[in-house]
């Protein structure tokens, strides 16, 4: 979408970027590996048929795509966003867009790319119980029926094997739906995993505490979601789940600074502007 095509976000371990033509090289050369395809349900393109659909995710609003960089493969002195700071105590989290621009990001470090992260917007559903479903329901909460986008799917996908199991995806996913949710008032988020992905569930279910809402049996599939009767709650929740990561991870020292005081990164990322170059 062209929402998010001239920001980046800034977290703490990883920066997501828009998705540009400059990334399409890498990107193409990822969707050419056997095991991606199979891991994202996706056919393999052409390199012609790759730059049409950037161009299509770039202008369908029912799409949000960021490309994912590993922050400990930039250099931070050459213009790279910093990331939040840590603090001793909580104080209200700013979510003012910052003022400064980063005109050549995209084009410095196309060379820490590891992934993409996506939400798939689109409307809710009326509960239709009683009616035949695809799916075997199970813990389903009820929804209100609305016209707007109010629901997406979250799709994460890294790369590079170089950077999975380094624990990003609790930072990568409460990035993405805090984005979604303050940004685009989202109010639900869903994941679809295969049932033989138990790094993926344990993720969802046991560290953004996603809960089971159907199974698709044809497909060995589950559906997972998180949901809020509002997105201001919906936002309220992730900035909570973030906090509360961080301090169980200080639990363990990994948040002292170098007085040997606990800090932590309340503040999940900043958002920065990041202008096509030739704008």
């Amino acid at each position: 979408m062209k929402k998010n095509y001239e920001i980046c976000l800034s977290g703490s371990n990883i920066l997501l970027v828009p998705y540009r033509t400059e990334h399409l090289t890498n990107y193409h050369k990822w969707m050419q590996d056997p095991s991606l395809l199979d891991a994202t349900a996706s056919e393999p393109l052409t390199m012609e048929e790759e730059v049409d659909m950037q161009i299509s995710w770039r202008d369908d609003e029912r799409k949000c795509t960021f490309i994912i960089l590993a922050r400990d493969l930039l250099d931070c002195s050459s213009g790279v966003p910093p990331p939040p700071r840590k603090q001793t105590e909580k104080l209200e989290i700013s979510r003012e867009e910052e003022q400064i621009s980063y005109p050549n990001l995209v084009n410095e470090t196309l060379h820490a790319m590891i992934g993409d992260i996506n939400l798939f917007l689109s409307e809710e559903e009326p509960d239709t119980e009683g009616e035949e479903q695809p799916y075997n329901t199970g813990n389903k909460q009820s929804t209100t029926c609305t016209e707007q986008l109010s629901q997406a799917e979250l799709d994460i996908m890294i790369a590079e094997s170089s950077h999975r199991h380094k624990g990003l995806g609790v930072e990568l996913a409460l990035t993405m739906m805090h984005y979604g949710a303050f940004h685009l008032h989202i109010r639900r988020f869903f994941v679809k995993i295969k049932n033989t992905n138990n790094a993926s569930l344990k993720l969802f279910r046991e560290k953004l505490g996603f809960v089971q809402c159907a199974y698709a049996e044809c497909f060995g599939e589950y559906e997972l979601e998180c949901k809020c009767e509002r997105w201001e709650e919906m936002v309220k929740l992730i900035e909570d789940r973030w906090v509360g990561w961080n301090k169980k991870k200080g639990s363990s020292g990994d948040s002292l600074d170098e007085d040997g005081v606990d800090t932590v990164a309340y503040t999940l990322y900043n958002v920065y502007d990041c202008p096509l170059s030739n704008s």
